[in-house]
Formats: structure tokens, C-alpha cells, sequence
């Protein structure tokens, strides 16, 4: 793999393009016309690392001051560049370019009014009409971004695509690319190069697939514009770390990507140390050949919950695992196991014992080929573990329902292998190499492709890591694209460093949620807040996901205001939105049904209409 070749942009005094390190940047989330602690916290992301930092201004008096917080960042020594954000405002945009090295603007909203998720209509000569109005209004905005050596990035957030392009491309990464590239071809137009480029989702399936579409379009058109990655409202704490790492880390290991944002809802500065260590493990490797494109086909993987470091399999480590006894048993075997929502499919167990004859039959339990004899004592239906040259040389077939095939080297992906494959159909290829990478991977799956291998493949990630945070980020960024373009059947990770015998369960199911793939826990989207947030959004988080977390079928979006909701939040089930001076609106998906509702009654009255909607269980 190697790293798209883009145009290098000035900003300030560095350059973001492909001749230059992945920059890492962050957003202030403090008032704008707060000079002192825009200054003080700007000072704290460029000491934890920041390269560039971003700064919301939503009118023209806010534009206005970036000149004092600028200048006052450079009396104390400070040269790192910033970055105004913009929305619905051309004016604010314009004079924030007399004062900041950069400015982003969104194409929703920079000239198209706030989308209303109504379907309309254009005639070909009205978009026409409406495409030249944005000509004008942008063109205007770039002399003087010109004028002053100000950089420009155009930032496609998916939940505020304007009604016009809505119209005509949906609510898609199609339409996110359009409403790009409209924008970038006045900038081609005018000989304006200094642009970076920008497309966000909270769906990691969403941003990934918008961003390849996107690199596919410029090059039709001949164009090379560095790309700024991100996953917008990503949350906080793991699964906000998480959720960045699939999105963020599928891109960056295809050498897409010239500068990043970790999006979480915590304070700032604390997202600088996930991007640097998400940067540093996404190092692209130079494979002999390039991989054969593979098309996804799973849509519900599994997950291979590993216990082998267990020693004695009982009630409490089956409970872990989310067995639970059930309310019939079973005249013979007695009390019998049934599994709740987040228990795994497939067991890996090096101990043996009754507590497997519990299991239910939907349940697969998997043991070394060496111990399947005594396995079958407790477990009829238990598969051996192979490695791909012993299975090669069986001369007969394993007993039991199937057989796992572990490949750990590219030239066991033979025409020998294949050949046995053909005849063991229910075999399961499980892909673990010893140095794995997502390069690796893909790697692999194109040699099962090329050699017409159809069996289901698992992936396993074998990674002795004892610091958590850069196991996590690893297995997120590697793995995660993989299940985000559907082409594995399963997950099954090995974490031998980590104490905890099933943080790799838990790592999997958090894995595969942020890949959209299933469901284990209700699902939190949250903004990271900015200048324009309109209550603590933090504490706010954390009052929803205390109030909500046992509502596991559900989505939830918390947000600081309405820049990106009802947009971003459109496929959340239900939306928690600030409106300001202590009030918050409340969504029940794109529609707003209660409004200016007070802060202390909030989470009372999203629990009340959660009930009236019939989502809510105790």
C-alpha cells in the first residue's frame, strides 16, 4: 500500500499533503469571545501536540475576535496556525479569512439554506440557477482567502447535505461527494489550490465509503487535494476511541488521509494523545503485490469469544460470557445454559469440562485438534482447531460439525489447499498471520479469492500488548474496515497481555458496533462541543448514558446544537439537542417533538417519550 500522492497546502508555517507527516489537529470548544480561555486551552492542545487548531465562529463578531486570540497566542510565543469553522455564513467566513491561516466551510450550509429534509424539486435550469449563485457567493470568499494566503478546507458533514442536493443525489455518500465537488471544481476554476478536503459521518460505513468515492471522482477529474479524515460525533471514551480508530484507521491504512481529527466528547487536548498513537500504529506496508479486490458477502459476523488462558470452566466464567441458566432443563443433563444478547457464538477452550455439555446447541465450541476426542465427551457437536499444513495432510475427515483451518502464512494459500477446501465445505478458514495488519488480511482474502476458495474465513488477531489503549486502537484501525466492507464471517481475537481473560469478547462486540455490523449495547453518538455548544455537554453525556445504557436496541445522539442535528442524528432513534439558556429540544429521529424543554426536566421528559413510542423495558 502506498500513500495517494496530493497537492502540498500552506498553512501558516507548516503544510498538510502527502510530502509531509499525517498532521493531527483538534477544535477549541470554548466562547469564542472568551479571548483568555480560547488562548489558554489553545495552548494546551499545542502542547499535548496539535499541529493546527480549529475555532468555531458562528457571526462575524466572532470572526472579528480570532484576530485578538490570534495575536495573543503569538505575543506568548505560539506560532501554530488556526482554523476558523464556519457555517451558514459567508460574511463570518470571509472576515475570518483576514485573520486565521485557514478556514473551513461546509457546502451545506455555506450558501444553501438549512436543509428541512423535505423532498423538493428542481428543474435543470433552477439547479443551474442555484449552482452559479454558489459560483459567485464562493469565488468571492476565495480572492480573499487569496488576498490573504489563507488555506482553505471544505468540510461535507452527512447530516447537513443541503435540500438541493438531497434532492437529486439522497441523503448519501454519493451526495456528500456531489456537494463537494462543486465546490472544488470553482476551486480548479479559479487556480485556487491551496484546499484540503473533508468528509464526515457519525456511521463509519458512511464516511469510509464517501472518502474512497470521493478520491475516485477527483482523479476523474484530475485532481489531487489533500483529504483531512474524521468520524464526526464519534462520543467519548472507549467507544469513542474506538468508533475514530475503524473509521479514521480503514483509511489511513489504505494511505488515505493527510491529516486527522479525534472527535470525543471529553475535553480537547485529551484527543491529541488517540491521534498521534492511532497515526504511529496505521504505518502502511509494502506488500510484494497489491491486494485482489474482494466482495463483501457478511453481513452478521460472529464473534470466537477466546477463554483459553481459563483454567476451570464454571458457572461464573459461562456468566461472564453471557450463559445464563434457563427456565426449562433438560431431563438428562439437568440445568441448561441459554445465551442473552451478548454472548458469543463460538467458544475457544483449551479447558474442558460439564459446564460444556450446558451450552446450547446454537453455540459452537472450538478446542486443539489434540483435545477434540476428550472434548467430545462434554460436547458432541465441539470443532478441532488445525493448522492449515496438518489439515492438508488428513487422510480422512475430523469428526464433528466442521473443522476450523488456521492459515498463518500466505503460501499455505496453495492450489493443495484449495483442493481440500473444495471437499470440506463446512470448513472454516481462520486467516491469523503472525505480524497481522490489515494490508495482511486483505492479503489473504484476495489469495482466497483468486483460488476460488469460498469457505467462511475468521479473523484472528493474535497481539501480546499489554497496554490497552494501543491494543484497542490497533485491533479497531486493522480490523475494523474489514467488517465495515462485509468480508469476513468472524472475529476472534487473542489478547494474551491483558489480564482480563474476556476483553477481547468485549473488544470484538465493541469492534463490530462501531462497524455497524451488530448490536451488543445502546448506542451513544455524541458531538465533542465547540464554541457553539449550547449547555455542559459532557455532563449531559453522561446523564443520557446513565438514564438510557440498558436500552441496548436503541441509538441515542446527544448534541451541543443543531449544526449537525437533526442531519447527523437523522438514523438515531431518538435525539437530545441543546437550544440554549438552560433548555434542550428533543428528537424522536429527524422530527423535533418537544421543544425548549428545561435541562433539570430533560432526561424526564426523553424517558417519558421514549415510553409513549414503546421503546422503553426496565
Amino acid at each position: 500500500m502506498k500513500r495517494r500522492s496530493t497537492k502540498q497546502v500552506k498553512i501558516g508555517e507548516i503544510y498538510i499533503g502527502s510530502e509531509y507527516p499525517v498532521l493531527v489537529q483538534s477544535m477549541l470548544n470554548t466562547d469564542t469571545m472568551n479571548t483568555e480561555a480560547c488562548v489558554e486551552q489553545a495552548i494546551r492542545i499545542i502542547e499535548a501536540g496539535g499541529k493546527l487548531v480549529r475555532i468555531t465562529a458562528p457571526g462575524i463578531k466572532e470572526a472579528k475576535n480570532l484576530e485578538n486570540i490570534h495575536a495573543e497566542l503569538r505575543r506568548r510565543g505560539y506560532t501554530t496556525p488556526l482554523s476558523a469553522d464556519i457555517h451558514f455564513n459567508p460574511e463570518a467566513a470571509i472576515e475570518a479569512a483576514r485573520h486565521v491561516e485557514k478556514v473551513r466551510i461546509n457546502p451545506g450550509n455555506f450558501v444553501d439554506k438549512r436543509a428541512t429534509f423535505k423532498t423538493l424539486t428542481y428543474t435543470d435550469e433552477e439547479y443551474a440557477a442555484e449552482l452559479e449563485r454558489l459560483r459567485e457567493k464562493f469565488t468571492a470568499f476565495l480572492d480573499v482567502c487569496r488576498e490573504y494566503g489563507t488555506a482553505v478546507r471544505i468540510g461535507t458533514n452527512h447530516g447537513s447535505l443541503s435540500d438541493r442536493i438531497m434532492s437529486r443525489y439522497g441523503n448519501t455518500p454519493a451526495g456528500m461527494v456531489e456537494a463537494t465537488m462543486e465546490y472544488l471544481r470553482v476551486c480548479r476554476d479559479e487556480k485556487f489550490d491551496d484546499v484540503v478536503i473533508s468528509l464526515k459521518s457519525s456511521d463509519c460505513r458512511v464516511m469510509v465509503e464517501a472518502v474512497r468515492l470521493l478520491v475516485k471522482e477527483m482523479e476523474k477529474e484530475g485532481m489531487d487535494y489533500p483529504l483531512h479524515l474524521g468520524v464526526t460525533e464519534a462520543g467519548e471514551g472507549e467507544d469513542g476511541r474506538i468508533r475514530s480508530a475503524v473509521g479514521i484507521g480503514t483509511l489511513l491504512n489504505e494511505g488515505l488521509g493527510d491529516t486527522i481529527r479525534v472527535s470525543l466528547t471529553e475535553e480537547p487536548e485529551q484527543e491529541i494523545p488517540v491521534a498521534n498513537l492511532l497515526n504511529e500504529i496505521c504505518c502502511l506496508q509494502d506488500l510484494k503485490t497489491e491486494p485482489i479486490h474482494v466482495e463483501g458477502r457478511y453481513s452478521h459476523p460472529v464473534i470466537v469469544a477466546d477463554i483459553s488462558k481459563v483454567e476451570c470452566l464454571d458457572e461464573a466464567v459461562m456468566a461472564d460470557l453471557d450463559f445464563h441458566v434457563a427456565t426449562e432443563n433438560d431431563p438428562v443433563y439437568g440445568d441448561m445454559l441459554q445465551g442473552g444478547m451478548r454472548s458469543p457464538e463460538m467458544i475457544y477452550t483449551e479447558a474442558l469440562g460439564p459446564e460444556l455439555t450446558k451450552l446450547p446447541d446454537s453455540v459452537t465450541v472450538v478446542v486443539p485438534f489434540d483435545s477434540l476426542d476428550i472434548a467430545h465427551v462434554y460436547n458432541r457437536k465441539a470443532v478441532a482447531l488445525i493448522n492449515a499444513k496438518d489439515f492438508v495432510r488428513l487422510s480422512k475427515p475430523v469428526e464433528g460439525d466442521g473443522i476450523f483451518v488456521e492459515v498463518r502464512d500466505v503460501e499455505v494459500i496453495n492450489t493443495e489447499l484449495a483442493g481440500k477446501l473444495e471437499r470440506e465445505k463446512n470448513a472454516i478458514v481462520v486467516l491469523n498471520p503472525e505480524c497481522p495488519s490489515s494490508a495482511l488480511y486483505r492479503l489473504y482474502l484476495g489469495e482466497l479469492k483468486r483460488l476460488g476458495i469460498m469457505n467462511r474465513v475468521i479473523v484472528r488477531a493474535m497481539f501480546d500488548e499489554s497496554d490497552s489503549n494501543r491494543l484497542s486502537l490497533w485491533m479497531a484501525a486493522h480490523l475494523g474496515g474489514l467488517f465495515l466492507d462485509r468480508l469476513v464471517y468472524g472475529l476472534w481475537l487473542s489478547c494474551p497481555g491483558i489480564p482480563d481473560m474476556f476483553y477481547g469478547v468485549h473488544l470484538s462486540q465493541d469492534i463490530l458496533q462501531s462497524a455497524g455490523v451488530r448490536r451488543y449495547k445502546t448506542e451513544f453518538i455524541s458531538c465533542p462541543g465547540c464554541g457553539r455548544t449550547l449547555y455542559n455537554l459532557q455532563e449531559s453525556v453522561a446523564k443520557v448514558k446513565k438514564a438510557f445504557a440498558h436500552l441496548s436496541r436503541l441509538k441515542i445522539a446527544v448534541m451541543g446544537c443543531i449544526v449537525n442535528g437533526p442531519g447527523e442524528m437523522g438514523d438515531a432513534d431518538y435525539g437530545y439537542v441543546g437550544a440554549g439558556n438552560g433548555k434542550v429540544n428533543l428528537f424522536r429521529g429527524k422530527e423535533m417533538v418537544r421543544v425548549a424543554v428545561p435541562e433539570e426536566e430533560a432526561i424526564e421528559a426523553l424517558k417519558q417519550l421514549i415510553k409513549e413510542n414503546g421503546d422503553w423495558n426496565d
